[in-house]
């Protein structure tokens, strides 16, 4: 499994995450555009998305890994 994308059915904020695990990339497209994905680069692409998954809100979720630097902007 190289990547993945999940399709985020329960937020406002949040369409759609692609998850590139070859790459440690974490995409992350939202409903003001669902085909624009921003791209962050991840040490462990695995836990966020076990992060993501269980998140009762995607949107706080995305913006406290961001805080925390879990998630960096890909340059």
């Amino acid at each position: 499994m190289n990547s993945e994308i999940l399709e985020v059915e329960n937020s406002s904020a949040i369409s759609k995450i692609s998850l590139n695990y070859e790459e440690n990339i974490v995409g992350i497209a939202y409903t003001s555009n669902p085909e624009m994905f921003y791209d962050f680069f991840c040490d462990d692409v695995i836990s966020v998305r076990d992060k993501l998954k269980s998140a009762e809100s995607m949107g706080k979720c995305v913006s406290q890994l961001r805080k925390e630097g879990t998630l960096q902007n890909v340059k």
